[in-house]
């Protein structure tokens, strides 16, 4: 649920920002014709199909991630990917290099030509047509949430992303189409943009690092900046092993993260582990352990048991499938 209201505040501010320079074209184009439909139905129109098309193009996304199986770390580095894509969109939205200009993707040429044609007809579904065209024709945020909803690995996750992204580009679109077209002529509103874009894509890497497994996350570094770690892993508290010569470690799962009394396990002495689920909804229902290549889906209520055992010493990773939320053992 995190990543999908992510999603919306990225298109409220940061996605209608940046495809007003592809897409508000054809709608102003659309708008002005000279006929006796209202501004404000043509504009209507226009969002309605386009926000059609991107959640069933979110649907297909999620649906495709779901077949291709990705590993974590594959999926990490999807993240990472996705990341650097979007910083790179944030520094050409300053103008930081003219390298960063070659990171804007172009559209098919036939999507371009197609739609100048539709622009010139004078009719009801101009607009209508022209909005669902728009798929075709993303802008480079657009393009990174379409990373996202990929990486998901869940069709109704993908179009979330995408229904929540292009609802939140709405607002100014909505904008553009009742006149304000100065809006975009704005350094102030370039500078936010770029400002979004950038935080945006920092999360997504540090996702993709803590779905890879490693130890250089946002997380980490905060925990060992205001943390006596040594001190901590010292005093931790340790697995109690049972009748079986198993560790048991019971991690309790809720929809803001992980929370276990047990942080230190033993390295060559097998795991017994129990997670714990109470009407959780979200994407911690999605447990992994990058390092071991071990992914479970589990139940919105109720236990499942994972077994492994620990063969290095050091820290041991696990994330939920989108890398928003972290935990570790400390293997000694």
């Amino acid at each position: 649920m995190q990543i999908i209201w992510l999603a919306f505040i990225t298109g409220l501010t940061t996605g209608g920002l940046t495809c007003l320079a592809v897409q508000g074209g054809l709608l102003a184009s659309a708008v002005d014709q000279k006929n006796r439909i209202s501004t404000k139905y043509l504009v209507g129109t226009f969002l309605l199909t386009k926000l059609f098309a991107y959640t069933l193009l979110g649907f297909g996304l999620g649906s495709l991630g779901s077949v291709l199986t990705l590993s974590p770390t594959t999926q990490g580095w999807m993240q990472i990917a996705a990341g650097l894509y979007m910083l790179a969109t944030a520094a050409r939205l300053l103008d930081l290099h003219p390298i960063f200009r070659y990171t804007a993707l172009q559209p098919p040429k036939w999507a371009f030509y197609a739609a100048r044609k539709i622009t010139k007809n004078e009719s009801l579904f101009t607009p209508g047509i022209l909005g669902f065209m728009t798929v075709f024709i993303p802008c480079g945020v657009t393009q990174a949430m379409m990373v996202l909803a990929i990486t998901s690995g869940d069709p109704l996750t993908g179009a979330g992303i995408m229904f929540a992204f292009t609802l939140g580009t709405s607002p100014i679109f909505y904008a553009l189409g009742a006149g304000a077209v100065q809006l975009i002529q704005r350094k102030s509103f370039a500078y936010a943009a770029a400002l979004l874009v950038a935080i945006l894509g920092v999360g997504s890497v540090n996702s993709g690092q803590a779905l890879r497994g490693s130890v250089h996350t946002l997380q980490n570094y905060w925990l060992a900046a205001t943390t006596d770690t040594l001190t901590t892993y010292a005093q931790g508290t340790r697995a109690k092993i049972n009748s079986e010569g198993k560790q048991e470690v019971t991690i309790n799962v809720s929809d803001r993260g992980y929370s276990t009394q047990v942080d230190t396990l033993k390295a060559g002495i097998p795991v017994k582990l129990t997670l714990v689920t109470n009407n959780v909804q979200g994407c911690t229902r999605a447990f992994t352990i990058p390092s071991l290549n071990m992914s479970r889906v589990l139940p919105q209520t109720g236990k499942e048991m994972l077994e492994f055992t620990p063969t290095q010493a050091g820290r041991l990773s696990y994330t939920c499938s989108m890398g928003m939320f972290t935990g570790s053992f400390q293997v000694i």
